[in-house]
Order: structure tokens, then C-alpha cells, then sequence
């Protein structure tokens, strides 16, 4: 999730890629890449066709700078346009490979213990434990878990992203905490000192690593 700072420093760099400063442009692709390409990597397990359909993304980007308008967060401008560009190349991906759609390619938004951060008030064992407890909800509320606790999107800003309506979001989250605590060991739980609400702990744990 990105700190007020850098939410205010990457809305001035956007801000001058939009006025023509291919410095910006490199400065913007570098500061998101990483985020969306974790992002695409867990909807299609295909690097090659994430890493081209990012970098399609910045080219349309860069070509339409001049007319995009006042974007109020990049950041979920790009989640959004990445996720369209990332459906849209598949399958021509399919096609250029000779690849048949399966399964194979591994479950879309599974997570495991090593992407929420290491802190002293959690254990392993509960970090292990959350990971399986986000990876039993569905596909849905896993990508919904991802854009609103990796990138701390708000949920008008991932209905946007995901096509459907601001309430249908808020239903979804709603569903996935009140499955994700009922997994959850109330003796573990209860060794959680620093909150007692589970989306703040989300917010804290599931850092950009």
C-alpha cells in the first residue's frame, strides 16, 4: 500500500509524463512495474504474456498522455487499464504460443506466508494460517483481498476495476472477513495485541514485498 508521500509525489510525476517528460514516463513505469506484474503474475501465471501486456500498457500510456484527462490516482488507473490490457493480449498470447487454455498454469490469486510481512505481535504460525484461510475463499474475493489490501484501493476504485457496482464490492468484503475469522483460531487471534480488527491487521501484514 502506498504511503501518502509517495501518493503525492507519483500524482506530480504523472502529472509531468502527461506533459511530455519521458523521464516521468520511466519513472512511473519503474515505480509501478513491480506491483503490476505481482498483480498480473496471480491472475495469469504467464510471464511473458504479463510482462508484455505491461509493457503495452505504459506504450498506450504515453500515447494518449495528452488526452487522458485529470487521473486522480495513477495507481488505480494502471490496476484497471492493466487488468483490460492483460484480458485483451490473451488470447492472442494463445495464438502466438500454440498454448491450449488450462489449468496448468497454476490457481489464479493464491497466496502464501512469505507475502504478508514478518512483525513480532504475529506468528509464523498464523501467518501460514492466513495465507490458507485467503487462498479457501473464492476467486473473486482473493483478487478483491489483493487490490484492497496490496494497494489499499478504495471500493469505489476496485469496482471500477473489477466491472461491477461500488455495493457489490463492499458485500464481497464483507463476506470474505466474516469467512476469513471464522477459519481463524480465536486463541491465535487473541494473541494479536496491536488490533483486534482483522482488516487493519490485512492492511498492516500485507505489505509490498
Amino acid at each position: 500500500m502506498m504511503k501518502d508521500g509517495d501518493k503525492n509525489k507519483m500524482k506530480i510525476v504523472w502529472e509531468q509524463m502527461q506533459g511530455g517528460d519521458e523521464h516521468a514516463l520511466a519513472e512511473t513505469f519503474t515505480y509501478y512495474y513491480s506491483g503490476l506484474y505481482r498483480y498480473g503474475i496471480k491472475i495469469f501465471n504467464l510471464p511473458d504474456l504479463v510482462k508484455d501486456s505491461i509493457q503495452d500498457l505504459f506504450l498506450k500510456v504515453w500515447e494518449k498522455r495528452g488526452t487522458l484527462g485529470e487521473v486522480q490516482n495513477p495507481e488505480a488507473y494502471l490496476v484497471a487499464s492493466f487488468r483490460r490490457k492483460l484480458f485483451e493480449n490473451k488470447e492472442k498470447y494463445f495464438k502466438k504460443t500454440d498454448r491450449e487454455k488450462s489449468q496448468d498454469d497454476g490457481e489464479t490469486f493464491s497466496f502464501s506466508a512469505i507475502e504478508f510481512l514478518e512483525t513480532q505481535e504475529v506468528s509464523d504460525q498464523l501467518r501460514h494460517l492466513l495465507a490458507a484461510a485467503v487462498n479457501s475463499l473464492p476467486e473473486r474475493q482473493r483478487e478483491l483481498v489483493f487490490l484492497r489490501f496490496y494497494y489499499g484501493l478504495r471500493y469505489a476504485e476496485i469496482a471500477r476495476i473489477m466491472e461491477v457496482k461500488e455495493q457489490t464490492i463492499k458485500n464481497m468484503m464483507q463476506r470474505a472477513i466474516a469467512s476469513l475469522r471464522g477459519k481463524l483460531d480465536p486463541k491465535l487471534w487473541e494473541a494479536i495485541d496491536f488490533t483486534d480488527d482483522l482488516m487493519m491487521t490485512l492492511f498492516l501484514l500485507f505489505g509490498k514485498v
